[in-house]
């Protein structure tokens, strides 16, 4: 009996601090009572086939849809805590976040993180491998029929604006302050052009830190020791070290955000939420071209 509830301590404190979750550890907790699991795709694809008892999120609906304000990345908060209230969320959820493996859908699946995270609600993680991994691994525990609808959840959204950092604070931190750029090396070098932005490259200092080189290529985390090879040595950071991530927009930078926020450990992680739409559009802003930092 006592190796019985060591066994569940140690699985539910595996839950709240990891920032992904294996299909096995999943499927071992499926009767979690606070269990909720959400797929982040299309409603047609989630229709045709998902986790059994995984409902569906459309993450749009957290995304600022303010013309006046095209820098925002997320809605206000009360729209926020309304949605995340529609999902079923309560303040003792455990909630796991998964994709079906696309590009959209996995930074959706970040950003939905993100948006929790910045709500104030940790006990979250993301299916390592995405619903491919789940479907090789359980594919009879998967179903095209809908779950019930879930009771409206009690979460209050309490704004970790720390979490965010704005121009102003980004111009200030240059060559100070490690940044990250979390696109593809080309729009990093300026190869090639970010859409939507007129300036070409880099903000300038920031290093390179493609999002997609910390997966493998069936999906699946890279393991602890290349993860540290890449942030640690590679990037020279320190726990302690504040450091600002931004790509094309805030949502296409939140998987790296969550990946050093969350698995790493780096809690003094910024998101630059405006992004290189707004710096990459400023043309009084320094940009760096043809020149690896």
């Amino acid at each position: 009996m006592r190796y019985l509830l060591l066994l569940g301590i140690s699985f539910l404190t595996l839950f709240a601090s990891d920032a992904f979750i294996t299909p096995s550890e999943l499927k071992n907790s499926l009767e979690e009572k606070n269990l909720i699991i959400i797929d982040v795709a299309d409603a047609n694809i989630y229709k045709a086939s998902h986790i059994k008892g995984a409902i569906n999120s459309d993450v749009s609906k957290f995304v600022n849809q303010e013309p006046e304000n095209i820098y925002s990345l997320m809605n206000s908060s009360e729209i926020i805590q309304t949605e995340l209230r529609d999902l079923g969320i309560n303040q003792d959820s455990k909630v796991v976040i998964y994709s079906h493996n696309t590009d959209k859908g996995i930074l959706n699946s970040s950003y939905l993180a993100f948006i929790l995270l910045y709500s104030g609600f940790e006990n979250l993680t993301i299916l390592d491998g995405g619903y491919m991994s789940w479907v090789f691994e359980n594919e009879r525990l998967t179903s095209s029929i809908l779950p019930d609808s879930k009771d409206d959840g009690n979460i209050v959204v309490k704004p970790s604006k720390n979490l965010i950092v704005n121009r102003e604070r980004v111009q200030n931190s240059l060559a100070y302050t490690p940044i990250l750029d979390a696109r593809s090396t080309q729009l990093y070098y300026g190869i090639e052009r970010s859409q939507r932005v007129t300036s070409i490259g880099h903000i300038s200092y920031a290093k390179s830190s493609y999002y997609k080189d910390k997966f493998l290529r069936d999906g699946t985390l890279r393991n602890q020791e290349e993860l540290d090879e890449i942030f640690i040595y590679g990037h020279g950071l320190k726990n302690s070290d504040e450091v600002i991530v931004y790509a094309d927009s805030a949502l296409s930078a939140t998987m790296e955000f969550y990946i050093l926020y969350k698995h790493m450990g780096f809690k003094n992680t910024k998101l630059y939420e405006a992004s290189l739409l707004e710096w990459g559009n400023k043309l009084n802003l320094p940009m760096t071209r043809f020149k690896w930092e």
